[in-house]
């Protein structure tokens, strides 16, 4: 493909302007509710709009999380997701009309392989699963599990944070999907997951991400997670 100098710049502004409003996006804390059924807690970050004539588009997060409690003790998990029409869970806690609203990132924490069968096995509880997740539309049950790997709950212990890296890239409504998770103060790679192919559930041209926590298990404790957002980058390209 032949880049014009006008697309290049074209390009640089939206995405410059994208940098600029995530640069004052503020930090958060998610502790989902006491709720029977699907439940969990979740917040928007910035909105983005996929242009009319662009042909490709990307979307990349950055973010540090403190969820060492949640990740080693309980069976719940966080999930990040770019190119969502809106936020996966209600102010009571409860799935949103849309569910997860189309989107595809990450899920990090316990994944049951009964119930996704590309994560490994961890029959005895010892791992966090970190995974790609197609995020469904208009579906609570219809998200997939595509790239799964595991690290052992041990590599937390001390560590007060984590970094978690989320790369999707679509041209028309065909994704491919890369992310990491870091040790932020030692770079010690603990995951990283691929997926290419990956059909965009999000009808609309909305290009919003979400960070999420679920309280899906009958636990004595809700988990809660602190997010501190590094980027948020939306970057059509023409």
């Amino acid at each position: 493909m032949t880049w014009k100098p006008s697309t290049v710049i074209r390009s640089l502004v939206v995405s410059l302007l994208a940098w600029g409003t995530s640069a004052s996006a503020q930090d958060f804390s998610l502790t989902p509710p006491c709720a029977p059924g699907l439940c969990g807690a979740s917040q928007l970050g910035i909105r983005a709009t996929k242009p009319a004539d662009a042909v490709r588009e990307s979307q990349y997060i950055e973010v540090d999380i403190s969820a060492t409690t949640l990740l080693q003790n309980s069976n719940e998990h966080i999930a990040i997701s770019a190119f969502a029409n809106g936020a996966p869970f209600g102010t009571s806690g409860a799935f949103s009309t849309t569910a997860p609203n189309g989107g595809i990132g990450i899920a990090l924490g316990r994944i049951d392989t009964a119930s996704h069968p590309s994560c490994p096995l961890d029959s005895s509880n010892t791992n966090v699963e970190f995974a790609i997740e197609q995020f469904a539309w208009s579906d609570i049950y219809g998200s997939q599990i595509l790239h799964c790997v595991s690290f052992n709950k041990s590599a937390l212990t001390g560590v007060w944070k984590i970094r978690v890296s989320v790369f999707v890239e679509c041209t028309g409504a065909t994704c491919r999907a890369s992310a990491t998770v870091e040790n932020p103060v030692t770079f010690a790679l603990l995951g990283s997951v691929t997926s290419t192919g990956i059909p965009l559930a999000n009808p609309t041209t909305v290009r919003r991400p979400w960070y999420a926590v679920t309280n899906f298990s009958d636990e004595p404790y809700n988990y809660s997670a602190s997010f501190w957002k590094r980027t948020e980058m939306y970057t059509p390209y023409f």
